[in-house]
């Protein structure tokens, strides 16, 4: 019963005293989070990339729409002519009917013209371009989820890691406080006669010792600190405590139904390859096309009487003067391309074939991944439970360690052994701690959620 009070009254004090005066209100992991989602710059790529994709599925959807160019011109050339049609993509160098003769002359022309092009039907090939499209912006959508969840994830691994070292800190500065108060206590014994003079420089040197371990704890915390801010692409306070985390067992986390984004985009970039393929292996069939022009011309030759062109006035060719329009219905069929075509879909084909695998390599991945933190984080749990035991333990025999000393029962020796027995145990209680919220993280990493994580605080 004394041994379950104590044990009680451990744990209190852990969780009261995890963090000592430098503990302020401080940002949480919450926050260092959402400034890190708002700040680092390959976060910021993926989702910018995320945002073309987006624009490149509305490109190709208005492939449905007709469409329809505006074009003008003006030339300043001989005025040999002969005559002609205004065909869709082409402006012939026409304004008027055939010369008589070659004429030399220069003479101003124009013309303008609106060309209206639309394929109305493509035996599905469009609308397997709109679901690849569309699947490739599902697949930029997963890499930027994918690069927000890793990101997150080394950002509270690193946070853990700077608590525990903040921690660790704590400890050794008690330690530092232990090893004071048993060099003073060995100075006075031997002042009394009771110790060798030995035992207080050894004393000294011990406490030495713990004041190197304090200086470069610091040195560990600082470059924490200085990771922390690359991580969040910002600076942050000068205190940055825990209010939250490493002071009670994280509980075991209920299966999450999110699938991972790895195997979302393992999903998209399968898909993408599917209609990629489709796509490619109706490229041989026929291609429908309705298109429609009207154009003007304007020119500064004009026929006499005789039918012989002359000019009046060459800026007369600014002026649209002749008018004209056209409809036309095309079928285009790749009669020499097929072979090159079904080379193209068989390669497509593979491709397909490969992304299924991948698909499959990555759901194998996970699932593994999941036993293995799942186990993990059982494992961390259960030796948590028992590292408060060797706290009690070490505790109790460094007390009993010093009354010995006091009373010249127990060598130097024996003394410092016990009291870097009992600051290894308070150690390993804080690392213990920490393993067990490492693995909770990990589990949340490898399930794709990092909430199963941040609920916890």
């Amino acid at each position: 019963m004394i041994r379950k009070f104590k044990l009680i009254l451990l744990a209190s004090i852990l969780a009261v005293s995890w963090t000592n005066v430098r503990s302020q209100t401080q940002p949480t992991i919450v926050q260092l989070l959402d400034t890190a989602k708002k700040n680092y710059p390959a976060i910021l790529a993926s989702a910018s990339l995320e945002r073309a994709s987006e624009e490149k599925v509305k490109s190709t959807r208005r492939l449905l729409v007709p469409e329809v160019s505006a074009s003008t011109y003006i030339n300043y050339v001989t005025y040999n002519n002969i005559t002609g049609m205004f065909f869709p993509e082409y402006f012939l160098p026409v304004s008027g009917p055939p010369s008589a003769r070659n004429l030399n002359d220069m003479v101003w022309g124009s013309a303008a013209g609106l060309l209206m092009k639309w394929e109305p039907y493509t035996f599905g090939r469009r609308n397997n371009e709109i679901k690849a499209a569309e699947s490739t912006h599902e697949a930029s959508t997963s890499i930027k989820d994918l690069t927000l969840l890793e990101h997150s994830v080394q950002l509270s691994s690193t946070y853990l890691d700077y608590l525990l070292a903040i921690q660790i800190l704590d400890l050794l500065e008690s330690d530092q406080e232990r090893s004071r108060s048993n060099y003073e206590q060995a100075v006075v014994l031997a002042n009394s006669g009771l110790v060798s003079g030995v035992d207080t420089a050894r004393f000294r040197t011990e406490l030495s010792k713990v004041k190197i371990n304090i200086l470069q704890q610091q040195n560990t915390i600082h470059e924490y600190k200085e990771k922390l801010s690359e991580l969040i692409a910002a600076d942050l306070p000068e205190n940055l405590a825990d209010s939250t985390f490493l002071k009670v067992l994280p509980r075991l986390p209920e299966v999450s139904g999110v699938i991972h984004p790895k195997e979302n985009l393992a999903i998209a970039q399968w898909n993408a390859a599917q209609y990629q393929f489709k796509a490619e292996k109706l490229s041989w069939l026929p291609t429908l096309s309705v298109w429609g022009t009207a154009y003007g011309r304007g020119s500064g030759v004009q026929l006499d009487n005789n039918g012989n062109s002359f000019v009046n006035n060459p800026t007369d060719g600014f002026n649209l003067t002749r008018f004209n329009y056209g409809l036309g219905l095309q079928l285009t069929m790749p009669l020499t391309q097929i072979s090159r075509y079904k080379t193209q879909w068989k390669a497509k084909e593979w491709e397909t074939e490969a992304y299924k695998q991948q698909l499959e390599e990555v759901r194998l991945t996970l699932n593994k991944q999941k036993t293995i933190a799942d186990k993990a984080l059982e494992t961390a749990m259960a030796i948590a439970r028992e590292t408060p035991y060797q706290v009690e333990d070490a505790l109790y025999a460094y007390e009993a360690a010093q009354s010995r000393y006091q009373a010249g029962l127990m060598s130097f020796t024996e003394l410092i052994e016990s009291q870097n027995e009992l600051i290894t145990a308070e150690i390993e209680l804080r690392k213990s701690y920490w393993e067990a919220w490492k693995a909770l993280l990990y589990t949340a990493a490898v399930n794709g959620n990092l909430e199963i994580f941040l609920n916890q605080l």
